[in-house]
């Protein structure tokens, strides 16, 4: 593979400027006329994962602020698109909003068979939050730092495994792979809780995952170890933790969530709901949830996350090119 290392994440860096400022910190009144009713926010994976804890916080203080209930719905499946279809088939009020990852903008490119249009029947609200990825690993893995790992890799080819929840991990790894010139299997899960379950368990050898206050609490206590990170820059979470680009030089990957309502939702009301997500998301004790879950607030306006979307597709498209990575 020929991909430009460094511009690898260029193209959509501009629209991962953090924008929650002290404005945003600041309480608004009640939005007028909307809420009407319970308002449900998708999350297109099992309960106990990072896009889980995250929706859980929001919904807690956006429901006081809307004097309604803002009901958290897990919907896993089909690498996300079961959730994400909910939100494509509702009514363009903004009652029901999705939260979404990178598999949000590739599995247009990974499958001829999408229920829904991604850029006709959603729209971006805002990005919410950036996360940096990690490699954990079963303490049996006999292999502790980036380049131990693309040894026994390169060594033994087929015999590490990865689990993984989303595509964009999935391609993320795919890259790792190739970059690296190793052959590691990958092994498919709805979730991230029950990937960590089974690592743990030691039922799979690897694990390519958000860092997490949670995870890494295991590793401290021995059940797990902390292979690397994928960033360009050491974590907030784990400084010390070895840089997976220390062994493949140029390999750099983190992911971010965001907010998505239906497709044709007004303009002035997807604002108002970007503007209450703002509010919540610089309220400080949900910064202090964003940070516990190794998250980052990074914000954005709804013109700012749709052109995100477009430059993470062309971002991508080359990578699933030389992959030939599919869904179907």
């Amino acid at each position: 593979m020929n991909l430009p290392r460094r511009r690898f994440l260029a193209a959509s860096a501009a629209a991962l400027t953090p924008m929650i400022g002290p404005a945003a910190r600041a309480q608004p009144a009640p939005t007028p006329g909307f809420p009407v009713r319970p308002v449900r926010l998708i999350v297109p994976f099992p309960p106990g994962g990072a896009t889980d804890a995250l929706a859980r916080q929001i919904a807690e203080n956006l429901a006081r602020q809307w004097q309604h209930p803002v009901v958290v719905d897990n919907r896993p499946g089909a690498n996300t698109m079961l959730g994400t279809e909910v939100v494509a088939r509702s009514a363009p009020d903004g009652h029901t909003l999705g939260i979404v990852t990178g598999s949000h903008v590739i599995n247009p490119m990974l499958s001829a068979r999408m229920p829904y249009d991604t850029l006709r029947d959603l729209t971006g609200v805002m990005l919410l939050t950036r996360f940096h990825m990690a490699l954990y690993a079963h303490p049996s893995l006999p292999a502790s730092t980036p380049a131990e790992l693309v040894q026994l890799a390169r060594r033994d080819p087929g015999r590490v495994a990865y689990a993984y929840a989303t595509t964009q991990t999935l391609l993320a790894m795919e890259l790792l792979n190739t970059m690296a010139g190793t052959r590691m299997q990958s092994v498919p899960y709805k979730g991230s809780a029950q990937a960590m379950t089974d690592l743990l368990g030691g039922h799979v050898q690897l694990l390519a995952d958000p860092l997490t206050q949670g995870a890494m609490e295991h590793v401290r206590n021995g059940r797990l170890k902390l292979i690397g990170t994928m960033g360009e820059r050491p974590a907030a979470l784990a400084p010390q933790a070895s840089l997976m680009s220390q062994a493949v030089p140029g390999y750099e990957f983190s992911g971010a969530f965001g907010l998505v309502a239906r497709g044709g939702t007004p303009p002035a009301l997807v604002s108002r709901i970007r503007d209450d997500f703002a509010a919540v998301l610089g309220q400080s004790e949900v910064l202090a949830r964003i940070r516990d879950i190794g998250q980052e607030p990074i914000g954005s306006t709804s013109g700012q996350y749709n052109a995100y979307i477009l430059a993470e597709m062309a971002k991508w498209e080359p990578v699933i090119k030389s992959t030939g990575a599919r869904l179907d």
